[in-house]
């Protein structure tokens, strides 16, 4: 959970950036010219640690939190996110609140509709309380910092669940909430079908 600075969102939209330069040359050839094959900006699949991996902070990958959700979201699958993971696993900071964790997403910022998400372990479950209400500020904090700031924050329950809502200035829509036995679920997104609402809706 990198909402300090959200390195994610950076890498991504310099990749998407590089793909539409590479684009952008392959226009400009002579109609003779071999098209490239296609690229894929982001890795698209699970990590190659399915059973999980313990990076130099201590921090642990572990895909199965991410059994805590379903499988799809309006139809459109719900993705390990590899790239997100192996950030994560040199974040000192994030290894002083979790002791494991595990990013998705559903599609993704090149797609009218996506949706980021991180699930974490509590280190200390019995401190949720006061660590819960720190790091819904410092996920929405980072995850608007390249949309204009957070823009305004309020709580609402959605499917029986109570949940932080925080809105960017430049669109995307910021959830946290805790899911018992110390599993705090984080995930912001973008687009008209609000895919985090529907995700929570899905939630069981």
């Amino acid at each position: 959970m990198r909402k300090r600075g959200r390195p994610r969102v950076s890498a991504v939209f310099a990749a998407l950036l590089s793909a539409a330069a590479l684009s952008g040359i392959a226009a400009c050839a002579p109609a003779t010219t071999t098209p490239a094959p296609p690229v894929t900006a982001v890795p698209i699949g699970p990590t190659v640690w399915p059973q999980g991996t313990v990076g130099k902070t201590g921090l642990r990958i572990d895909p199965s939190l991410l059994g805590r959700l379903p499988k799809f979201v309006d139809a459109i699958p719900i993705v390990e996110d590899a790239q997100s993971e192996l950030i994560d696993l040199d974040d000192p900071n994030l290894a002083q609140t979790f002791d494991r964790l595990a990013s998705a997403s559903v599609a993704d910022i090149a797609s009218p509709d996506w949706l980021s998400i991180d699930v974490g372990h509590l280190k200390d479950p019995t401190q949720v309380t006061d660590i819960l209400a720190a790091w819904q500020d410092q996920y929405a904090t980072g995850a608007c910092a390249q949309a204009g700031g957070v823009s305004g924050n309020h709580q609402e329950t959605i499917s029986d669940w109570n949940v932080d809502v925080s809105n960017c200035a430049g669109g995307p829509v910021v959830y946290t909430l805790y899911l018992g036995n110390g599993v705090i679920l984080s995930m912001f997104g973008l687009g008209d079908k609000d895919i985090g609402r529907r995700l929570i809706n899905a939630l069981y």
